[in-house]
């Protein structure tokens, strides 16, 4: 008997996406148990995968629901169905959490690997970074803006990861034996065009669009004063919270390593170059 992977989308606007098509989609929220259960009894199901992440990192209730309760809600799903694997794609960061997400992550991981839902095997993976995070500012270098970095920008390193990579990692630990019970941290190529500190990706960028380096110095010091003025606001007004957030998530992606065993062949500048290249053809051109 063939069977097919079920995919559990909010929308039902995915089932006619070509990566779909050998999906069945069911249509439901992840945060509602019922229709987990409803997603994971659809079948003959093996193997639950949890790609679930907040959209909203710096909502703290939204962290909540989706990085934390949605996942459980998996868990217990997997543990009725007697699952024979269920993978929990984590955070790299989880080893030094300070960010929200993280610390929903690190729970849940802490809850399949004491088994506090009930007995299941379990794989849980840690990717470093994705390559949009590290290239959103493409856009703006390519406009001529400045590119921001803390004092001399190079107090981490990582070795980002693409999702095609990720996902292949991915499929290769489903029921494999070796994969039970592990936490399996994972990066991208150890390549100068991949492994890069913040001042690095910039200069990749500048490279990349033929731009002389503009950088926008920020001194960590002032950085880490308007942090703790908005902390203190924050108790204050609700409103600048997120914005504490954000500035703090700036920081702790400038000072703190994520470097894993390297997986995969693309690279932070392939996929940067992508949108050049793409633009340079004549037919790009002729469209405008």
């Amino acid at each position: 008997m063939v069977t097919r992977p079920v995919v559990l989308a909010r929308s039902g606007d995915v089932a006619v996406e070509a990566e779909f098509a050998d999906a069945e989609v069911v249509i439901g929220d992840p945060t509602r148990p019922g229709d987990v259960t409803r997603a994971v009894s659809s079948g003959p199901t093996a193997v639950v995968i949890s790609l679930l992440s907040g959209r909203r990192p710096n909502d703290a209730e939204e962290c909540r629901v989706v990085d934390h309760e949605a996942v459980v809600n998996g868990i217990r799903a997997a543990v009725a169905r007697n699952v024979q694997q269920f993978i929990h794609i984590s955070d790299f960061g989880a080893y030094r959490p300070e960010l929200i997400p993280q610390v929903y992550k690190l729970q849940v991981e802490g809850a399949l690997i004491g088994q506090h839902h009930g007995p299941l095997p379990w794989t849980i993976i840690r990717p470093t970074a994705y390559y949009p995070y590290l290239s959103m500012t493409f856009g703006d270098v390519k406009n001529g803006e400045p590119y921001r970095i803390f004092d001399h920008g190079e107090y981490n390193v990582v070795n980002p990861i693409s999702r095609e990579d990720l996902a292949e990692f991915i499929t290769n630990q489903v029921l494999s034996d070796d994969a039970l019970g592990r936490v399996l941290p994972v990066g991208g190529p150890w390549d100068p065009d991949n492994a890069v500190t913040l001042k690095g990706a910039g200069q990749m960028m500048f490279d990349i669009t033929g731009r002389e380096p503009n950088w926008d110095v920020v001194s960590m010091a002032t950085w880490d004063k308007k942090i703790a003025r908005l902390t203190r606001l924050g108790k204050v007004s609700k409103n600048l919270k997120p914005v504490a957030y954000y500035l703090e998530a700036a920081k702790y992606w400038s000072v703190v390593d994520h470097v894993a065993p390297a997986y995969g062949t693309r690279t932070l500048r392939g996929f940067m170059d992508k949108p050049r290249t793409a633009s340079s053809r004549p037919e790009a051109s002729a469209n405008g």
